[in-house]
């Protein structure tokens, strides 16, 4: 055996442990960050076993002549592995997305590669997949996982018909342990990959099948956050222009809001959709559209701030869970005076963002509030907090709520005491919990 693959496999099985539970935390990561967007998937992992790869190794040694660890490691990616099969494969764009967005992205390959001229008589082409090669981020693991930061992980993703078929293949081809495979199992391989490759074809028929339900003309409710994954993503390709897909972002949070709301409907939730320019430009579409939600119905937001802690699984946020939980109070107290605020700006005819001619009516256009510079710089900070905590971005810290809360009632004070009656009596009346829904 040579000594450099023997030396690898007795260091590798002493960190056989270490790569197990990477890639438990990353497919656990993978699960959630799925689920969370609505995305169907079977996600599974294992780390490399000693006695196989050592065979592996000394099968490949043959022609590659290991000369150190080095070489191994990068001859070997998938020392740590995670496996996603899709329910439905045209979902790999979106999780190229996902993937992208949560995890520091080395190396990607493709499959199936280039075509190569045919040496030999199959008909169809084989695996189709994507093979990333990641690294988690250390600010997603827990103080006790950060060394997993350094563990490089192999995450495929394809069709759960692919993975099923490139298992039967891999061991029969690759890992013949009664015998190499004759010429009419090779064939019959071939054909059950060609059954595959059309089965993907129906799988993606009845994606779009289900899209096209769910946005039919007549009052289609969402029975669960996958369908309405379904329906925003239909929707955005046939709204933004470039015909891109912007990120979803929690749809799983927003459809328990649309629930509350008594909006989980497609023909409910039309209305609520943004242009193609927001679509494409903005935060995430469940942001945008539980903005609107929150902004038509305030008494929410005691619904909404929950849900992103009790839906946000402490393994995609370890920390934000924890700052949560010790922050309540003052979160409850920032977004009472948040409330407040934004019913006055609605009893007003306000747009909460202003433009360059400052609070515009959006129904007339009108100028409809004139506020003191220091107040709409106040305004347009804190709104970014409300934005971070709201959205589950940044779970704000304990002097920067109570700074935020302060800086509010110094808006309150001014609008109290504004020139023009009308403010005075608007705010009057939203503050009164006797007015409120």
């Amino acid at each position: 055996m040579s000594k450099v693959v023997s030396n690898f496999i007795g260091a590798y099985a002493r960190e056989h442990d270490y790569y197990q539970s990477a890639a438990s935390i990353c497919s656990r990561r993978c699960e959630q960050l799925l689920a969370t967007q609505g995305i169907r998937a079977i996600v599974s992992h294992r780390a490399k076993r000693p006695n196989k790869l050592q065979a592996k190794l000394l099968q490949r040694n043959k022609d590659k002549s290991y000369k150190n660890d080095d070489e191994i490691r990068a001859d070997i990616p998938d020392l740590a592995g995670v496996r996603i099969a899709l329910y439905f494969p045209a979902d790999r764009d979106k999780v190229n997305a996902i993937l992208g967005e949560h995890f520091e992205v080395l190396k990607i390959k493709n499959f199936p590669e280039k075509m190569k001229p045919r040496k030999d008589s199959k008909r169809f082409d084989g695996y189709h997949a994507d093979h990333y090669r990641v690294l988690m981020p250390e600010t997603a693991l827990e103080d006790g996982e950060k060394s997993y930061a350094a563990a490089a992980i192999e995450i495929q993703v394809g069709s759960v018909l692919m993975h099923a078929w490139a298992e039967v293949e891999h061991d029969l081809v690759y890992k013949p342990e009664s015998g190499i495979p004759s010429e009419e199992e090779h064939a019959i391989l071939d054909e059950l990959n060609g059954m595959v490759i059309a089965g993907e074809i129906a799988l993606e028929r009845l994606q779009k099948a289900v899209e096209r339900r769910l946005s039919s003309p007549h009052d289609a409710k969402f029975d669960n956050h996958y369908e309405l994954a379904a329906y925003l993503h239909k929707w955005m390709r046939g709204s933004v222009p470039d015909g891109s897909e912007p990120a979803v972002g929690r749809v799983d949070i927003l459809w328990e809001l649309l629930k509350k709301a008594d909006l989980n409907s497609s023909e409910k939730l039309r209305p609520l959709l943004p242009n193609a320019a927001a679509a494409a430009n903005g935060p995430p579409l469940s942001d945008q559209i539980a903005d609107v939600v929150l902004g038509q119905n305030p008494e929410l937001y005691s619904y909404y701030g929950p849900l992103q802690s009790n839906l946000t699984a402490p393994e995609i946020y370890p920390q934000q869970s924890t700052q949560v939980a010790s922050r309540a109070d003052k979160i409850g107290e920032f977004l009472s005076a948040w409330i407040t605020l934004e019913r006055a700006f609605r009893i007003l005819g306000a747009d909460l963002t202003p433009t360059k001619r400052g609070y515009i009516d959006p129904l007339t256009g009108a100028r409809s509030l004139d506020l003191s510079p220091g107040a709409l710089d106040t305004i347009a900070g804190v709104r970014r907090l409300r934005n971070n905590l709201v959205h589950g971005i940044e779970i704000p810290p304990r002097k920067a709520l109570l700074e935020a809360t302060e800086a509010l009632n110094s808006v309150f004070t001014e609008l109290e005491t504004h020139p023009e009656e009308r403010v005075r009596e608007a705010f009057a009346q939203a503050k009164d919990p006797s007015t409120r829904p």
